[in-house]
């Protein structure tokens, strides 16, 4: 599969935004791991397909009126959570995974500029506490 097929899975991420906030759920120790090891990406591709593994993840492609998906078989969220996070780090590689600057909390990144330092419980950046002057 080329390169080019994967650069389709742009942000917003609308398409995987499902399965990305199920991940950044179910998936919060794998997201952990994956967090702890990385700059290595090798060591982090294979818990991400160990994950895969474990979760019983089955891509199929799914076609309607012309549109096509990729849907994941069964029911198990952390399948559709894996797959999902599959599929962003083959498009865009390792960056949107980033930890909070606040609580070290892994998260994942689905800004257009890769801008995020924060996880959903501190969405903004750190606050510069200033002094009343006298």
């Amino acid at each position: 599969m080329s390169d080019s097929l994967w650069r389709a899975v742009v942000p917003p991420y609308r398409m995987l935004d499902p399965g990305l906030v199920l991940a950044e759920t179910t998936l919060l120790d794998t997201l952990a791991e994956l967090c702890a090891v990385l700059p290595d990406e090798r060591r982090a591709s294979f818990l991400l397909n160990e994950a895969l593994i474990r979760a019983g993840a089955t891509p199929q492609l799914i076609g309607r009126d012309g549109e096509w998906r990729m849907v994941v078989a069964g029911q198990d969220p952390h399948a559709a959570a894996a797959t999902a996070l599959a599929v962003l780090v083959a498009a865009h590689g390792w960056r949107r995974l980033k930890r909070c600057l606040r609580c070290g909390r892994p998260f994942i990144d689905r800004t257009n500029g890769v801008s995020r330092r924060g996880c959903a419980d501190h969405p903004g950046r750190p606050r510069v506490r200033r002094t009343a002057k006298p």
